[in-house]
């Protein structure tokens, strides 16, 4: 029963299912990370190039959609790998998709799909290595608040000195990180607007100073210490 549901092209099917395992649960996704890849492509979100040049992109919870792998090859990084522990079989059609519909028009980049959980595959990453990116990772869809904190620390430990954890409407906060938040309107529908945090140490806003130093002209809180 279990494998049928994970194979299932029903997305409620496996929502059921991840339920049952109680490691959180299935939402398709990708609307999110949509909206964060189409505003780095406007005026104004193009700086998240700039940040994600170069860097090992990791997405927790990728869903079924292709855009976490749009925007790292975008914006031009070393490699992609999508976390996704419910619909991995779908993200690896879904990227194979967009880069087969681009053709030469689009960067090619290394890229692979962990079919894991997001702590699981946290816990046995190296230390300071990796650019982490999550997208709509809200409370509702996490297994409870032990398991968050969980995660929070370990992507303290796992980031990249001098990078940023890239937060687009997800509860996930590190609290021995600096933070940056602003507001940004969805190209596809300017009336909707979405939380974007940067997370990092002091390394990352020192470096990025200049890139993020705008941000401040828009809907901005203060970086938190």
């Amino acid at each position: 029963m279990r494998e049928a549901a994970s194979k299932s092209q029903n997305w409620r099917e496996r929502l059921s299912m991840s339920r049952n395992l109680g490691k959180g649960f299935a939402a398709p996704g990708g609307e999110f990370t949509r909206a964060l890849y189409e505003w780095a492509l406007t005026d104004k979100g193009n700086f998240l190039g700039g940040l994600l040049i170069g860097r090992r992109i990791v997405e927790l919870g990728s869903g079924m959609m292709p855009y976490g792998y749009a925007l790292a090859s975008t914006c031009k990084a070393k490699n992609f790998v999508a976390v996704e522990p419910f619909y991995g079989d779908v993200q690896l059609s879904s990227v194979l998709s967009w880069i087969d519909k681009r053709g030469g028009n689009l960067k090619r980049i290394p890229f692979k799909v962990e079919t894991t959980d997001m702590l699981e595959y946290l816990n046995k990453s190296p230390d300071g290595l990796l650019c982490m990116l999550a997208c709509g990772i809200e409370d509702c869809i996490l297994p409870g608040l032990d398991y968050r904190r969980k995660v929070e620390g370990e992507l303290s430990r796992v980031l990249e000195s001098d990078a940023f954890f890239i937060s687009s409407q997800s509860d996930l906060y590190p609290r021995d990180l600096r933070s940056l938040e602003i507001s940004y309107p969805r190209p596809s529908n300017p009336r909707v607007f979405d939380r974007l945090r940067l997370h990092g140490r002091k390394e990352a806003f020192e470096r990025y100073g200049d890139k993020i130093e705008g941000l401040i002209h828009g809907n901005y809180l203060e970086p938190r210490s």
